[in-house]
């Protein structure tokens, strides 16, 4: 068996970290890690861009349904929270404008705590807009409307058409 070479050694002048350079810069990117990212709010942003398009879907849902079902929608905002219900019979009939029936979204919101007909704001999200706003069976709103969320742009609705934008 060969004796082990000698491992060849460093030219001079050559640069490099040490171990004890490099466990430490890990140690600190660590630390800083620890303290300082839980401090910064990430998905604040997302949270309020997802919660106006959840508002501008719900409205929509309101506006499709009074057509498809033919009968009169109402959008209730109190608090911050979103409810639906329609009438049980058509805007002609007697006892119309009574919205007994909860309306469910197509997609129940899990902030509401189970509530299916409700779309609830996150945390440290305002929504402001009209106390109620409720659409005919031809899809026009009662009035136009306008709802703020957080630091975005507004969700109006046009009286006219309906619209949502």
């Amino acid at each position: 068996m060969l004796p082990p070479r000698p491992l060849p050694a460093a030219p001079h002048g050559a640069r490099g970290f040490t171990l004890i350079e490099l466990v430490m810069v890990i140690l600190l990117v660590g630390i800083l890690a620890v303290f300082v990212l839980p401090r910064t709010d990430l998905t604040r942003g997302f949270e309020e861009v997802g919660f106006q398009d959840a508002v501008r879907a719900t409205l929509e849902h309101a506006r499709k349904s009074a057509v498809a079902e033919r009968r009169n929608v109402r959008v209730s905002l109190a608090g911050n929270n979103l409810t639906l219900t329609i009438d049980n019979v058509g805007p002609e009939d007697p006892g119309a404008g009574s919205f007994p029936r909860q309306l469910a979204l197509p997609t129940p919101d899990r902030r509401c705590g189970g509530a299916a007909h409700q779309l609830c704001a996150p945390p440290g999200i305002t929504l402001g807009g009209p106390a109620t706003l409720d659409f005919s069976p031809l899809g026009r709103a009662s009035t136009a409307a306008t709802y703020t969320v957080t630091d975005q742009p507004d969700i109006n609705v046009v009286a006219e058409t309906g619209h949502v934008r």
